[in-house]
């Protein structure tokens, strides 16, 4: 049991309460701060980090580190008041859906202040055990953190990487499948078909799509918006699913059935051995949709 203190902004949202949770498991004093009033268990301040009131300096009393459960923008406004109230050492963590923004800022600001960026690659409506989460580290080779020490004892895995590679990533594995969900979503909401009396009929693809749909939509637009908005990298992957969508319009429309077959080779060629597992993830989720 440390004892040491954490601050943790936007504590009281899904991200901020999952770390908050780890965090206490694991003996941390943690500390809230939400522009929301917490529960009267919860040891929370009541604050707008975007506009904090005069004379904070008691929130961030004696902290190790203070982690940033915000949206981007949000994250980064917060940075110079948090800076100004904290020492050197203490550790910066942001769990943003993209990293890099945030460690520009973060370095500008206070060049030497340690670093580590945590975006979880799950719902924090699951279960952590067996997931995985994203580690942004200036170094990958550093000596490994306490939080991810945490992360790992509470049953998750961990993949290093710096900011830059992690928003690269991060615009191919959520950006553009995001992007290509909610094309569908689009596209399905300009279509006359009524969907509930044609749902005993719907084949797998066709649930599984809506399935996805509908696991954004139950869900805080600003989180999907912020993936895509706040990566620079986002924009790369929804031009090129838009020239995809304009290829196969244009060989549809050509009946050129062999350039057809030549890119779905070309696509079979690119996902090399995920096309094995991922075919039989695909019929796993078919079986439970059946």
């Amino acid at each position: 049991m440390t004892g040491d203190t954490v601050i943790v902004l936007g504590g009281l949202g899904s991200v901020g309460s999952l770390i908050s949770r780890i965090l206490m498991q694991y003996g941390y004093d943690v500390r809230i701060v939400d522009r929301r009033s917490g529960a009267p268990e919860i040891y929370s301040y009541e604050v707008d980090v975007t506009s904090p009131f005069s004379n904070t300096e008691s929130i961030f009393l004696g902290v190790v580190a203070v982690v940033f459960a915000l949206p981007e923008s949000v994250a980064i406004r917060a940075i110079p008041w948090v800076v100004n109230s904290v020492s050197k050492d203490v550790v910066f963590i942001p769990t943003c859906s993209v990293q890099e923004p945030f460690y520009k800022a973060l370095k500008k600001a206070s060049s030497f202040q340690p670093f580590v960026g945590i975006n979880p690659m799950f719902s924090p409506k699951l279960s952590v055990q067996g997931r995985t989460v994203a580690i942004c580290l200036e170094n990958s080779e550093s000596p490994s953190t306490f939080i991810e020490q945490h992360l790992m004892q509470a049953g998750m895995k961990i993949k290093r990487m710096t900011p830059l590679a992690h928003d690269e990533l991060m615009a191919v594995c959520q950006a553009l499948p995001h992007a290509a969900i909610l094309g569908f979503g689009l596209a399905l909401a300009k279509s006359s078909l009524d969907l509930e009396s044609a749902l005993e009929v719907m084949p797998p693809p066709m649930r599984t799509m809506i399935a996805l749909l509908s696991r954004i939509l139950v869900n805080s637009p600003e989180v999907y918006w912020d993936i895509q908005i706040e990566n620079d990298q986002a924009c790369h992957q929804r031009t090129a699913l838009a020239e995809g969508m304009e290829r196969l319009i244009r060989t549809v429309a050509d009946q050129d059935y062999n350039e057809f077959r030549n890119d779905l080779q070309g696509i079979s060629n690119t996902l090399g051995t995920c096309l094995n597992s991922g075919s039989v993830d695909c019929q796993h989720v078919f079986s439970l949709l059946n």
